[in-house]
């Protein structure tokens, strides 16, 4: 077996001690940043803040007038999901058109940083849609990380770190 093979073999069993949910979440993030770094932290911002604003809404929805009896009808986990996927996808459109901005000043740095804040705040709000964990259940050590005891600080730094960072 050659050095090479060797190292990768070691490397792929370092992996695979890894808990599912922090590959999922870091390959999140690479994506993430990824995209920040083509086309500016514009998608990653509004990515951080439709997220909580869909759970708002989606919280909300059954005490609305017209719409809250509309809203029992999706009582399944799967139709909560469809149902927050449409509030998801309408609210990011349209915090898109507000936030989006351009220009070819960001780097590596700002587009990691963006990675990461854009997934803790999705992160946060993936714990707090059960609906969601339906999809995806996190592990205990994601849980208490994203959880309720730390969830206001994540969203703020993501916050703080996407303003900074802002292209």
């Amino acid at each position: 077996m050659n050095v090479a093979t060797s190292s990768w073999l070691q490397a792929t069993s370092l992996l695979a001690h890894w808990p599912t949910d922090w590959i999922l979440l870091g390959a999140f993030a690479v994506f993430v940043a990824l995209d920040a770094l083509r086309s500016g932290s514009a998608r990653a911002a509004t990515l951080a803040l439709a997220a909580p604003l869909s759970l708002v809404l989606v919280d909300a929805l059954p005490q609305t007038f017209l719409a809250g009896s509309l809203s029992q009808q999706f009582a399944a986990p799967a139709a909560q999901v469809v149902l927050f996927a449409l509030i998801f996808g309408v609210l990011f459109l349209l915090i898109h058109r507000i936030v989006y901005s351009f220009s070819e000043n960001g780097g590596v740095l700002q587009a990691l940083i963006a990675g990461v804040a854009a997934t803790a705040a999705v992160a946060v709000v993936w714990l707090q849609i059960p609906a969601l964990q339906s999809l995806w259940q996190f592990g205990p050590q994601a849980q208490l990380v994203f959880g309720e005891a730390y969830r206001l600080w994540w969203l703020i730094g993501a916050y703080t770190a996407l303003a900074f960072v802002r292209s």
